[in-house]
Formats: C-alpha cells, sequence, structure tokens
C-alpha cells in the first residue's frame, strides 16, 4: 500500500524534515556541551514527533491489513477497531 492515498505523504515529509532539523540541533548542542535538562527536552521533543510518524505508517498498515482480509472480516468489527485506535489518539 501507498501511504498517500490514505495520509498526506507531502505533511509526513515535512515532519521527517523537521526531525532530521531537531537530530541536527541536538548533535550541535551535544557538540557544544549543553545542559543534559535541554538536551534531554530536545530529544523528547524529537520523540515525539517521530512517534507521529510511526502511528500513521502503523495505521496505513492497518489499513492495508483490514482492506486485504476485509471479506474475512466483519465490517462492523472493523469499524470497532478503527474507532477504537482513534478514540486513544492512535490514529
Amino acid at each position: 500500500m501507498v501511504i498517500g492515498q490514505y495520509w498526506d505523504t507531502a505533511d509526513l515529509i515535512r515532519r521527517m524534515r523537521r526531525i532530521e532539523g531537531q537530530a541536527r540541533g541536538i548533535q550541535a548542542m551535544l557538540e557544544r556541551e549543553e545542559d543534559c535538562k535541554a538536551i534531554l527536552t530536545q530529544l523528547s521533543a524529537m520523540a515525539g514527533a517521530l512517534n507521529q510518524v510511526a502511528r500513521v505508517v502503523g495505521a496505513c498498515g492497518l489499513v492495508d491489513s483490514l482492506r486485504r482480509n476485509a471479506s474475512k472480516l466483519n465490517p462492523e468489527d472493523i469499524r470497532a477497531v478503527l474507532e477504537d485506535l482513534q478514540s486513544r489518539g492512535r490514529l
């Protein structure tokens, strides 16, 4: 499956570029031997951003799997799973 079928690929690329910039910024902080707390704050922000991208890619895989196996699954069960994931902030 192609992510662009369900999600904005350009948005994901922008997010990854931002994460790349954060990684370079953290590297520079390490080189300057900045305060550990400040570095941890930036690492946490970067990890959160990466987790958001990972959730979208994971959801893409889930949708793909559900579509491939849709004939074997009850549509109500599929809807319940998707609603549950969405309510938990996983989609």
